[in-house]
């Protein structure tokens, strides 16, 4: 008898339901637009998307209740269709889940009504209640699965497609496929447009790659410019490509240095070198070679060095050149390695002197000394090193000689 009186009552809440279906569906497509931006602004192939996937549902609950029996995991086939264009079209998964959750809602209220038409079949309309509520849920769990597996596919397939593109970019081809021409303009990255290389390391390699897939979204953020930077996570490190707009100075270093302290609260510290900018796409691999060089100077120590943000003095003393080491006079080299062990602060007032273009009283104010200790500082330097610190050149061969011998420590 309790069997007869629920698939009546079943009966009642399928007919009420099956009646008023394309009702539902735009009362729940209703509710979906006025909860969250990201439908309203929604397109016409979105929209029709949406009811499509509310229908599917809609039937599939009629046929639960009807049968009286919870749906197969094989019948929830059909939500990974519409989870896979949500996960392209930038829908998040809370807005995903909270659409869902607008149709139950609408088809909870279509239910209590449906079991309020008859007094004598209110009781036996309730307890269909429990079928909608257990199909509810298990419903959910498959709509979540399906939303994320649609995700990490739409994910895996996009790093693709960036790998890919970067390869063809160093090698200097065009992009090889649809994919990657579409993540290249994207990027601004089209011809001789003016780019500027990133290349990065972490100090240990992490257990994830998604650590350092982290990483190397918070780098493009901190850089990002009128196009999104192209980010390529590969091999253990990060390569970023940003397009320059006309005009603009590529100034990365203190963004990315900013990014680098974020990201190293989390437990990645990175090392940085950012390449000089390039006139166009096609001369991206000696970028790729200058940002290695960048990374390279920085690799232990950790921080960016951005040859943007360099002289061309400091760029040609990164190297570490054998005739240049041998062109320094043995007492200069001497002064630079003793001064070092003692503290450097020989070095610093050089340094400083130097940067105010051999002015001791500004060198004096910038390391916050007095300036009769400056000029006792610098006196001792030309003593040590037989070097005129008034004449321009004996100053740039001390500048070369501290520069060289930083580089091979």
């Amino acid at each position: 008898m309790a069997t007869a009186r629920a698939a009546a009552g079943a009966d009642l809440i399928v007919a009420a339901l099956e009646s008023r279906r394309e009702e539902l569906i735009a009362a729940s497509l209703h509710a979906i637009q006025s909860r969250m931006s990201a439908y309203r602004q929604a397109d016409a192939a979105l929209l029709t998307d949406v009811r499509g996937h509310i229908g599917e549902h809609h039937d599939l609950l009629c046929a639960v209740l009807r049968r009286g029996r919870p749906a197969a995991g094989r019948e929830f086939g059909f939500v990974g269709r519409h989870a896979a264009m949500r996960a392209r079209r930038g829908i998040a998964l809370a807005d995903f889940l909270e659409a869902f959750r607008s149709y139950h809602n609408v088809v909870w209220d279509a239910v209590v009504e449906a079991s309020q038409e008859s007094r004598e079949a209110a009781g036996e309309a309730l307890e269909a209640a429990r079928t909608v509520i257990r199909h509810i849920d298990l419903a959910t769990t498959e709509a979540s699965a399906a939303y994320l597996e649609a995700q990490q596919l739409l994910l895996a397939d996009g790093d693709r497609v960036r790998r890919d593109l970067l390869e063809d970019l160093l090698a200097a081809r065009a992009p090889g496929t649809a994919a990657a021409l579409a993540a290249a303009r994207a990027a601004g990255l089209e011809g001789d447009v003016r780019c500027v290389l990133v290349a990065a390391l972490p100090n240990s390699a992490p257990e994830d790659e998604g650590v350092l897939r982290l990483a190397a979204n918070a780098l493009a953020m901190a850089i990002r410019g009128r196009n999104s930077p192209l980010a390529v996570t590969r091999h253990g490190e990060i390569v970023l490509v940003r397009a320059v707009a006309a005009g603009e100075r590529a100034l990365l270093a203190d963004p990315l240095e900013k990014a680098c302290r974020k990201v190293a609260s989390q437990g990645v510290d990175l090392a940085v070198g950012v390449s000089t900018v390039q006139d166009g796409v096609a001369s991206l691999g000696d970028a790729y070679r200058e940002a290695s060089l960048a990374l390279g100077r920085v690799a232990e120590t950790g921080g960016v060095l951005s040859l943007p943000d360099t002289s061309a003095f400091e760029y040609l003393t990164l190297r570490e050149d054998a005739v240049a080491r041998r062109m320094i006079a043995p007492e200069i080299e001497r002064f630079v390695v003793e001064d070092r062990e003692h503290g450097g602060a020989l070095t610093r007032t050089l340094l400083a002197y130097a940067a105010a273009d051999l002015n001791a009283k500004a060198a004096a104010e910038e390391l916050l000394i007095h300036v009769n200790t400056a000029h006792h500082r610098l006196g001792r330097i030309a003593e040590k090193t037989g070097c005129d610190l008034r004449r321009l050149s004996d100053v740039i061969d001390l500048l070369i000689a501290i520069r060289l011998t930083d580089a091979s420590s």
